[in-house]
């Protein structure tokens, strides 16, 4: 057995043990220490793929629309009494914005409520006739034609008073139509007429737009509809607010001109005004890794990644060279971000774990 501190060549002290055997397994052993000594482990760098990874934001053109931009018209004629409203004014469902004369239409439902007075009394006459002629029936005193002629009677009466009805109701309905009422909340954009003005029954009077029920209508480029799909947060993005949105729906129809789908949103909470202009944004599902992280090897890109301080390839099937990779990977996958360009899969390591603050 060599003693400590002698300096000759392995091969020598293995040749002085005096049995061939023995010398050639010194031999190996010692060409095998030397080849492990000239192997040198890679230094590399490396971080967890939690603060790699980024979700990337796509943006596209969008505008608030209001779902009502109605010309309220009159429901019957008249001259334009009186105009409560000014373009500006909020209105809530129910309000007043035009008052046409109705003094026409008040006159026709007293018209009407005579008739339907007269009409009573006609029916009030031929039930006590019938009930007399019955009442005589019953003793032989009539004949059957003139009970079947006050049965016939009394139906017409009651026709009569019904159709004097509909006619008092529909008297009513137009002196309610003379008041032009707000069908829904907004905002007044516009008059059409003027106050002393003959509005004709259909005439549109007042602009009014739903300024509560809004929508944003965005054009998606058909290369990015798939990846909108899979969101699951919007928002919709000016120069001073940035308002979350959800999805409602994408249009089925493609815009032939620009290569678009319209989409269309609905804010979540605060809403920005009707026909504001700004951009939709939206973030990708799945995680993306920065386009020089990945590596290519055999004609593969992939990350590499430190396993029991030895270097593993890890393909990426969807990456993209010079683009963001998604990845599907553990996020305390240790990524090599240092010393990667000369890697093999495989390599021993010396690995140094990157400052979180860097």
């Amino acid at each position: 057995m060599p003693f400590i501190g002698d300096r000759r060549p392995a091969g020598a002290r293995c040749l002085s043990a005096g049995i061939a055997a023995v010398a050639l397994g010194c031999w190996l052993a010692a060409g095998w220490a030397v080849a492990a000594e000239e192997t040198p482990l890679v230094p590399v760098t490396t971080a967890p793929l939690a603060e790699l990874q980024f979700h990337p934001a796509y943006s596209a053109p969008a505008t608030v629309l209001a779902l009502n931009d109605s010309a309220i018209g009159a429901e019957t004629a008249g001259s334009v009494q009186a105009i409560p409203v000014r373009v500006g004014d909020e209105a809530e469902a129910g309000t007043l914005l035009v008052q046409l004369d109705c003094r026409d239409n008040r006159i026709r439902v007293r018209r009407q409520q005579a008739a339907l007075d007269a009409a009573n009394a006609r029916e009030a006459l031929a039930q006590r006739q019938l009930e007399r002629v019955r009442s005589l029936s019953r003793e032989r005193n009539v004949s059957e034609e003139l009970l079947n002629q006050r049965e016939s009677e009394l139906r017409s009466a009651r026709a009569e008073r019904s159709a004097q009805q509909a006619g008092l109701e529909s008297a009513e309905l137009n002196v309610q139509r003379c008041s032009v009422r707000a069908p829904f909340p907004g905002v007044v954009m516009e008059r059409l007429v003027d106050e002393g003005e003959w509005a004709g029954a259909g005439q549109a009077v007042i602009r009014l737009l739903d300024n509560r029920r809004l929508e944003v209508s965005a054009q998606i480029p058909l290369d990015r509809v798939a990846g909108l799909r899979r969101s699951e947060g919007f928002a919709f993005e000016t120069d001073d607010a940035r308002l979350p949105l959800g999805l409602r729906l994408l249009v089925d129809l493609v815009d032939t001109r620009g290569r678009h789908r319209e989409a269309r949103l609905q804010f979540l909470a605060d809403s920005a005004l009707p026909g504001a202009a700004g951009r939709l944004i939206w973030h990708a599902a799945r995680p993306r890794i920065p386009a020089d992280l990945p590596q290519q090897r055999d004609g593969r890109l992939g990350l590499f990644v430190a396993e029991d301080e030895r270097a593993r390839f890890h393909p990426l099937p969807d990456a993209i060279e010079g683009h963001p990779a998604p990845v599907d990977l553990p996020p305390e996958t240790r990524v090599i971000v240092e010393g990667r360009y000369g890697l093999q899969d495989g390599d021993a390591l010396a690995v140094t774990e990157q400052d979180p603050a860097l």
